[in-house]
């Protein structure tokens, strides 16, 4: 069994020494940036912040995600910057959510999945890139956004999306549900809980050839110094219940068969006690976070 989460109180050196160039914006904002080549997308989206708070949205700006605590966007480059990305903004528009946030130290909300992806990077795993970690401060110091700049995976699709598209295939679903094989597979050689593993957290290229599968939302991942089965039977077991409806049973028996292959387990009791705990998982309710992030 793994002990405590490793780099639960390393995050701040990881994200220093791989996002090492420092930036303070105008806007009362401050940044830790890949490099200077970064800046120009900092500025755009601070402007695209101002523009949708407002109104109306930047004309650069498309918003992918919105709700009361979060904002999703897509931001088009300067002249400068050679591609799109991704800024995700965690929104803190009361004080008592901003004096919390303050006390939170290394699990805030930006700076953990910024530091998360970083380590996830690290330790083999297919993320998007990180290209900084910013704060936009209001009164008595207290930060009011936290934003991640991120490598935006334009021409990717969801695995949710793509079972979707062939669900009247189930051999073509199969064929589909065997490309997160590695990207589970990943996960237990990175001796990482992810927590959420969703249709929607694995996207892929079509265009790609090999398949590869890029894993997204790393918020509340914890990372263990030794691989565990019991994780990777959550991981499989929580993905698994979002699939029922567009594959049959023995589509999935068969897929967690490949796993348990694919990371060795082969014993026979072992084997069985895997199944065991992905059965336990899937047949449960709805884990919560806290819950989830407990498991080891």
């Amino acid at each position: 069994m793994p002990g405590a989460d490793v780099f639960s109180s390393n995050k701040r050196k990881t994200l220093n020494e791989t996002l090492g160039f420092r930036y303070d914006d105008s806007h009362n904002s401050r940044w830790w940036l890949k490099d200077k080549s970064v800046v120009p997308a900092v500025r755009s989206v601070l402007t695209a912040i101002d523009e949708c708070d407002g109104p109306s949205t930047h004309p650069d700006c498309e918003i992918l995600k919105q709700l009361p605590d979060r904002l999703i966007l897509r931001v088009r480059p300067p002249d400068s910057a050679p591609q799109s990305f991704v800024a995700k903004i965690s929104l803190l528009p009361h004080l008592r959510e901003r004096l919390k946030y303050h006390i939170m130290k290394n699990d805030r909300f930006g700076f953990a999945e910024a530091a998360n992806l970083i380590i996830a990077a690290q330790r083999g795993l297919t993320v998007p890139g990180v290209y900084g970690y910013g704060r936009i401060y209001g009164p008595f110091g207290l930060i009011r956004k936290s934003i991640v700049i991120l490598e935006d995976l334009a021409h990717h699709v969801t695995i949710g999306k793509l079972l979707d598209l062939n669900r009247q295939n189930q051999s073509r679903c199969a064929d589909m549900l065997g490309w997160t094989i590695p990207v589970f597979v990943g996960l237990y050689n990175a001796n990482c809980n992810h927590i959420d593993v969703n249709l929607n957290s694995i996207m892929f290229d079509s265009k790609d050839d090999n398949k590869r599968g890029f894993l997204l939302d790393f918020e509340y991942a914890r990372f263990y110094d030794k691989p565990s089965i019991e994780i990777l039977m959550f991981e499989a077991a929580h993905f698994a219940k979002c699939c029922p409806d567009r594959l049959k049973g023995d589509t999935i028996n068969n897929w967690l068969a490949k796993l348990l292959d694919a990371v060795e387990i082969r014993e026979a009791l072992s084997r069985e006690k895997a199944i065991d705990r992905f059965n336990c998982y899937y047949s449960s309710g709805r884990l919560s976070r806290k819950e989830r992030v407990r498991i080891h």
